[in-house]
């Protein structure tokens, strides 16, 4: 009896182990690795000496509206990332060749159209950048040359990770984690190792302004060897601090409807005049 009863309290012991060990593996502050798919939109706040770099998953699930709000654990001080900087990038296939396709967030001051048939700007030339661009971010491959976003596979986010619905967050110290935006593509110039002739971070006001900073989305794609094509695919509207204590961070998508969809539209309101019309002439 005395043997059946040791033999039961141990299977329990060990059921009590077996589930404790589940809960700290289930827990939102237990370490996780960041996880970046290729497509998907990620975007990097660096404030105060501090990164906070987030997957908001693929961009092509995210439609207008769409709100995603991030917990920093306070990673990035007191204000957040206010008075800081914001960088959001996606690489998509092809990986080589032409065309070559990167999408990237700029402050609205910069419009980089302006710079798609001049092959000579200043040094490096933007359609040539592109592609340069797209290596140092993304090969395609990870045993490719380095790149930043799938170098940050596997990364321990440690305690300032938080795993959200479909979403990776990793705090990083930008001036000691080796992976770090600020050294490895934003060091000074925030110009994705130089390849482009402007920045693609924004700066974010001190204050928060009413609905969020905007900053604007592009898309580029590498057509030939001096020619390429960068439309405005949406805005992010940034809230660097939503509940005042540095905690939290919201970004909300806003897409840019294509060419086509706008004149669907204008035909359709055209339509809806033209009938207006011709029953007030009845």
């Amino acid at each position: 009896m005395d043997s059946n009863w040791r033999r039961i309290r141990r299977l329990l012991q060990f059921a009590g182990v077996a589930v404790g060990g589940l809960a700290v593996a289930l827990s939102p502050n237990s370490s996780r690795a960041f996880t970046y798919n290729t497509g998907d939109l990620v975007t990097v706040f660096v404030n105060g000496g501090n990164e906070f770099i987030a997957d908001l998953g693929p961009l092509s699930s995210l439609t207008s509206g769409t709100t995603v709000t991030l917990s920093t654990s306070s990673s990035l001080g007191g204000t957040g990332a206010l008075g800081g900087t914001v960088t959001a990038f996606q690489t998509v296939a092809p990986f080589s060749g032409t065309p070559r396709t990167i999408v990237f967030t700029t402050d609205p001051s910069i419009h980089p159209p302006n710079w798609d048939n001049n092959a000579i700007v200043t040094h490096p030339s933007y359609t040539a950048g592109i592609q340069g661009a797209q290596s140092s971010l993304d090969t395609g491959s990870t045993g490719g040359s380095p790149d930043f976003l799938q170098n940050l596979n596997g990364i321990t986010a440690g305690g300032t990770g938080v795993i959200f619905v479909g979403t990776s967050t990793l705090g990083l110290s930008a001036t000691n984690n080796p992976s770090s935006y600020t050294n490895q593509i934003g060091l000074g110039t925030n110009t994705v190792n130089n390849n482009l002739p402007f920045s693609t971070a924004a700066t974010l006001a001190t204050t928060v302004p009413s609905g969020g900073q905007v900053v604007d989305l592009w898309q580029a794609v590498n057509t030939a060897l001096n020619k390429s094509t960068t439309t405005l695919i949406g805005t992010l509207a940034v809230n660097g601090n939503v509940t005042g204590d540095g905690s939290t961070i919201s970004l909300t998508f806003t897409a840019v409807p294509e060419p086509g969809t706008l004149v669907l539209v204008a035909a359709g309101l055209s339509g809806l005049v033209w009938v207006g019309r011709g029953r007030r002439t009845r």
